[in-house]
């Protein structure tokens, strides 16, 4: 490619800037921004289409087109207290879709909106201000229909000069399901004397093919909503319910080009139906553009090398998209569509658009310059990282464009978290120490470059690892004693018991161990190391009882004390307690148990129990086999 010389260039950027005012001078009809607030020069409708929708459908119909104010709203059809016309001055999020009611798109940013439709439905309708039902559960046939006309003077001139409306449109709309001329639906019509422009008249609407066609209306922009319809629902397999079926579609530009109609009027007319049977809802924003200037690429006139940049014209109805870039660039998406995102080349350049239906060819170009320095890049390494708490993380990075760099995130850095790069490439790195997960972030600027780059990782902290080695037990003399470790740590871990003294295998979680008469009590701690490395460590105290197997039972207690406050056997060498049980004097059973470790805290029903004697029997099996059977009588002691 041959790049213009100097002279030859400023010829060139005159010559557009003289295109570009010609443009700007066509300003588009006044108040169709709706900047005046209201609807005035605006013609405005509301009804019932029971008989299907469009002019038939019509029932009352407000006329403001000669006089500069209006409303900035009007009612549903038979609903006064709903708003079925909006004018939007005031930005705000949508409930259902969580998109602006007013948007910017791609750098331009529109000042108001209108909002046409609203939640209500004709049949199961609740009015808005009591709560109280509209129409009865059956109620009539056919939805709500809203919709605003503009009659536009196409100003005389040369055909060859653009003369577009660019407006933006959201949708809201509650699938039912129904064949798609009867489905909730909005859409932009277009009109002179001879009839409906087809090309530049789009219809919006969810896709059914003998139910909802899911895929279609995901490509078509479409999103289910999080958030249930008011509605209940109208099926009576889910009567009462509020169903999940409402779907969304966020602001999309479109543009037309009313040159071919100079010196004529256009009729624009945007519309909202619910759908035909009257259950489902919908509703739709629609913001305008006050210029009329032809096709304009939305996107940055300066540039980095190296950067992603994304660039856009409004999109036509049923066109065809062809993009050229700079030597150098690259397209990474969207080459055939209304949005392209590029990588930017080493050489500034022209950015070409051309989109064409059967009733309108547009072009625009921009030219973008280039920032003297690159966009900044760094490697990070490691990417992301997994460690034990309280354990520090080296952060590293190689730099390869860029002057300074900053770290950022969680926790505390040993090091310069910040400073300066006197050469690439040039590894630069510091240490964090994070108390939980966190993610840090490294911020590389290059001078000449005014577009910074934020790169990041996350370091993941295993938590402290608890081990539960078990309670301190009692065992007797060559009973066998099953241990059981218990690691809190989510990982696979692999258990060390130290001193490894009588144990089976010191390298497992529940090793086995037996006692002789030479030993009167040993301590283990065990440790529990997962596959990262993290481990933790916990003890367990073993005391060996020169005796026989046994179960035995004290004579008396004192509940509500500091110690001897529980009544419970105390088992030696018991492999399994069948019953423990505790009497009144009448005989009546006041507790029971057959876990080893419980007993009876004194009280009946919550009330601690006055000094008195009570028997007790208690049941058991020791290790060998042999049943021990054993009954008394214990003192409570107040």
């Amino acid at each position: 490619m041959t790049w213009p010389g100097k002279h030859s260039c400023l010829l060139v950027l005159a010559a557009i800037a003289w295109l570009s005012a010609a443009g700007q001078a066509q300003s588009c009809p006044v108040n169709i921004n709706f900047s005046n607030g209201n609807l005035g020069h605006w013609k405005a409708y509301t009804g019932n289409n029971k008989d299907g929708n469009g002019p038939g459908a019509i029932r009352l119909t407000y006329d403001y087109s000669n006089a500069s104010s209006g409303p900035s709203a009007l009612p549903e059809y038979n609903l006064p207290n709903v708003d079925g016309v909006s004018i939007i001055t005031t930005r705000s999020t949508d409930p259902f879709g969580d998109f602006l009611t007013i948007p910017t798109i791609n750098g331009y940013a529109y000042h108001y909106a209108i909002l046409l439709g609203s939640t209500s439905v004709a049949q199961r309708q609740m009015d808005d201000q009591n709560g109280q039902p509209t129409t009865p559960a059956n109620g009539p046939q056919g939805g709500y229909v809203r919709g605003i006309s503009y009659l536009i003077d196409v100003p005389s001139g040369p055909p060859a000069l653009p003369y577009t409306i660019t407006y933006a449109y959201a949708m809201v709309l509650e699938n039912g399901t129904h064949s798609s001329e009867n489905q909730p639906m909005a859409r932009a019509i277009i009109s002179t004397p001879a009839g409906v422009i087809d090309c530049a008249s789009p219809i919006y609407f969810l896709p059914t093919n003998g139910g909802l066609d899911s895929a279609t209306a995901r490509a078509n922009g479409f999103t289910p909503s999080p958030v249930p319809s008011p509605n209940e629902a109208r099926n009576p397999q889910n009567a009462g319910q509020h169903l999940q079926d409402v779907w969304t579609k966020g602001w999309t530009e479109v543009t037309f080009d009313l040159s071919p109609h100079r010196g004529q009027q256009v009729l624009l007319t945007f519309e909202a139906d619910n759908c035909v049977p009257g259950g489902h809802f919908a509703y739709a924003y629609f913001a305008l553009r006050d210029i009329c200037a032809g096709l304009k690429i939305s996107g940055d006139t300066i540039a980095c090398k190296n950067a992603t940049a994304t660039y856009s014209v409004p999109s036509l109805a049923n066109a065809s998209y062809d993009w050229s870039t700079p030597a150098g660039w690259a397209i990474g998406s969207g080459a055939a569509s209304s949005t392209i995102k590029v990588t930017v080349g080493p050489q500034p350049g022209w950015i070409v658009a051309r989109e064409q239906n059967s009733c309108a060819s547009l072009s625009d170009s921009l030219f973008v310059r280039l920032y003297s320095g690159a966009l900044p890049n760094a490697v990070i390494d490691p990417r992301d990282t997994i460690v034990c708490y309280g354990e520090a993380v080296p952060l590293r990075a190689l730099v390869i464009a860029g002057t300074d760099y900053s770290w950022s995130g969680g926790g505390t850095f040993s090091g310069n978290s910040k400073g300066s790069i006197p050469a690439v490439p040039t590894a630069i790195g510091v240490i964090a120490v994070p108390q939980q997960t966190a993610q840090y972030i490294l911020n590389i600027r290059n001078e000449g470059c005014p577009v910074p780059v934020a790169d990041s990782f996350t370091v993941t902290i295993v938590p402290p690892v608890h081990v539960n080695a078990g309670n301190d037990t009692l065992v007797v003399i060559d009973q066998p004693l099953h241990f059981q470790a218990i690691s809190s740590d989510p990982y696979k871990s692999l258990y060390q018991w130290s001193p490894a003294t009588n144990l089976d295998n010191p390298d497992k979680a529940d090793p086995v161990g037996v006692y002789g008469a030479e030993f009167s009590s040993i301590v283990y701690q065990v440790t529990a190391t997962d596959s990262i490395g993290c481990y933790g460590s916990g003890s367990v105290k073993v005391t060996i009882a020169r005796t026989l197997p046994d179960i035995f039972v004290p004579s008396a207690f004192t509940p509500g004390k500091g110690s001897n406050s529980l009544f419970r056997p105390v088992c030696m060498g018991i492999a399994s307690l069948d019953y423990f049980r505790v009497y009144n004097r009448w005989g009546q059973l006041v507790y029971s148990t057959s876990r080893p470790g419980q007993g009876w805290d004194g009280r009946i029903q919550g009330v601690l129990q006055e000094t008195n004697s009570y028997l007790w029997a208690v049941r058991g099996t020791d290790y060998t086999g042999r049943v021990i059977l054993k009954k008394g009588t214990a003192v409570l002691i107040r």
